[in-house]
């Protein structure tokens, strides 16, 4: 493991002004911004957004390739260029082709067989379907990632290598076959290239979200059609379950970046978690069959160990809003837990929406409160559109049409499935993410349009252990997850699930859980406080981005008011150079240094909500 290496342990919060214009999502000439991406009307494109959102580059405008502003000049102003899968005309071609030879840095994902020169490589007839890649760990851009073969979803094309170098290779069974690279890179007169040969976005939702073809099928034999049914039939590789394998290949995007960005600007980005944690835990509770009086002393037990907890109420009958004003006051979240049990070997759109309707009704009625997060009885998830069509996303998509911003409905539960023991992956300290990813990060739908939804996998969930009468692997399970993202750079959002029901089995665990976090300095919040950071994080955003003469000047602008702090990481070395001192509105801030996946950055924290401006100096 990379251990951390500190100059200060103190973080201070800097007083700003209020946010005056944001860069996300707008463009201009002569951007503010150092990275484009150009879309197409295919899918998927807007999403590499949110891969660069759930990476910490919010510095990035988004624009159609055929858009009548798109001209040499415009693209000249951008320091890296990312053109998701599209078909390129000529005259596109010509664009592009005239931006790398002047010394742009574009990088490509699933790129036009007609820019193979760019990219040093020769199209070849025929595709790899989803399969697996291998990523180079020699090369820079794959140092201290995975040398696993990881998974990946979609389509590859095969290309033969002329003039590039390879890193990452499509893996077939045991053999890697070198004839037909994943991932490559290439000089072009001046400028430099990086084509992914698969769809790298559509990967990362289709292997965070499962399989659309399985959406409103029973597939995994349990009883109700949940979220896990999309992950059947092979669709998951369970043998890497330690392995965030779409986050590890988020973070091979990350590095093609400052890679290709190495002689130019560096780039500065917002850490994944709040303040400069390494993990964090939200504690959630179904409140099914039980009453205040049984929620009281759970509620007592992980607020006495500074723990804060979701309460997802299925019968408000049995919880009075006094009781609910109280324990909100004290910052546990009191939500809805809508219930279409009642269809749940066939959810329908207009009944699931009535139950998210009704439970929306009832929360904001007796307690006066939003629903903002939402899991619902039995996870319940609609696999049909209101035409009846297939969409594994119909849930999220509900949710979204009532104002929920949160979901939380895949969840690790794989008890007497069809599929085999442990389909979802080993369980206890091997147990892992088994959408790929440890990040909160928006659906996307088979279209590629964003959903505004954010998904947070329930990977440490009660009733799998339960079931199996085993404690100490429910225990064990968060242990895993936690310690992989504080000491092994497998970054994870953790979530507990301790149905009230259960806590007769479930408490002790919990308990240690809880202690254990302690321990680790991890705090453990509500869903609902954990969406306001991960909305805060995202909102925010780096403009003006100047470099000049070893100083690095950036303006960051974030306008979402929160307790917790918004940390920001530039690169600690720039060719022979070191940060020396980083100043925000000309008072100097703290910094430590901390290697992240092989490279040393400079942390430093801000208040969010405010404006500043930053200079970083770097010197000898």
């Amino acid at each position: 493991m990379m251990m951390s290496k500190y100059i200060s342990r103190r973080i201070i919060m800097l007083p700003g002004i209020i946010l005056l214009f944001v860069i996300m999502g707008c463009s201009k000439h002569n951007p503010a911004a150092p990275i484009l991406i150009l879309t197409g009307h295919q899918g998927f494109g807007y999403y590499t957004g949110e891969i660069l959102k759930a990476e910490g580059f919010n510095e990035f405008v988004i624009d159609s390739l055929t858009g009548k502003k798109v001209t040499k000049s415009y693209l000249s102003g951008f320091d890296i260029v990312i053109l998701p899968e599209q078909t390129i005309d000529a005259s596109a071609k010509k664009l592009i082709d005239d931006y790398v030879n002047n010394g742009g840095n574009l990088i490509a994902f699933k790129p036009d067989s007609g820019l193979g020169d760019l990219f040093g490589i020769s199209w070849m007839p025929g595709n790899i379907e989803a399969g697996h890649i291998c990523i180079d760990t020699s090369t820079a851009e794959g140092k201290s990632l995975t040398w696993k073969s990881i998974q990946f979803h979609g389509a590859g094309d095969k290309y033969k290598t002329d003039n590039c170098r390879i890193i990452a290779s499509f893996r077939s069974d045991s053999v890697i076959e070198n004839n037909f690279p994943a991932v490559v890179s290439a000089g072009y007169g001046k400028g430099r290239s990086v084509a992914f040969l698969y769809n790298l976005p559509e990967s990362i939702v289709l292997t965070r979200q499962g399989n659309p073809l399985s959406a409103g099928i029973e597939k995994d034999g349990i009883p109700g059609l949940r979220g896990m049914d999309l992950f059947t039939d092979g669709w998951l590789d369970n043998s890497n379950s330690t392995i965030n394998q779409a986050d590890e290949q988020m973070m091979l995007l990350s590095h093609c970046i400052e890679k290709l960005n190495i002689n130019k600007t560096p780039l500065p980005r917002f850490w994944y978690f709040p303040d400069s944690l390494k993990c964090l835990v939200t504690l959630t509770n179904d409140g099914e069959y039980r009453s205040e009086t049984d929620f009281e002393s759970q509620f007592r037990d992980a607020d006495s160990l500074g723990a804060k907890m979701s309460l997802y109420i299925l019968d408000i009958n049995r919880v009075s809003k006094s009781w609910a004003d109280r324990w909100s006051a004290r910052g546990f979240e009191i939500a809805g837990h809508p219930d279409d049990t009642k269809e749940a070997v066939n959810p329908g759109w207009y009944n699931m929406n009535n139950a998210i309707v009704m439970k929306k009704n009832e929360i904001d009625g007796k307690y006066g409160l939003p629903m903002r997060t939402n899991v619902n009885h039995w996870f319940v998830w609609c696999g049909r559109d209101a035409d009846g069509k297939q969409d594994f996303t119909a849930a999220a998509k509900l949710e979204e049409k009532n104002g929920i911003e949160l979901d939380m409905n895949y969840a690790h539960y794989d008890i007497k499935s069809n599929q085999g023991a442990d389909f979802l992956g080993p369980v206890g300290t091997r147990q892992g993410n088994f959408t790929g990813s440890g990040l909160i990060m928006k659906f996307a739908d088979i279209n590629g349009h964003i959903i505004n939804v954010y998904q947070h996998l329930n990977d440490v969930y009660d009733q799998e252990y339960n079931e199996r009468k085993d404690p100490e692997g429910f225990y064990n399970c968060f242990k895993g997850l936690m310690d992989r993202s504080l000491y092994h750079e497998v970054y994870s959002f953790i979530s507990v699930k301790c149905h009230n029901d259960e806590y007769y089995f479930s408490k002790i665990p919990l308990m240690k859980m809880l202690t254990y976090a302690n321990l680790n300095g991890i705090p453990v919040w509500t869903a609902l406080r954990l969406l306001d950071f991960i909305k805060t994080r995202d909102e925010a955003s780096f403009s003006e981005i100047k470099w000049k003469k070893n100083h690095l000047s950036f303006r960051l602008n974030s306008s979402f008011v929160n307790s917790s702090g918004l940390t920001f990481m530039v690169p600690y070395r720039n060719g022979d150079k070191k940060i020396a001192s980083i100043n925000c509105d000309e008072k100097e801030a703290s910094f430590f240094i901390r290697s992240v996946r092989g490279s040393d950055y400079a942390f430093a924290t801000i208040k969010p909500g405010q404006s500043y401006w930053v200079k970083v100096t770097y010197n000898d």
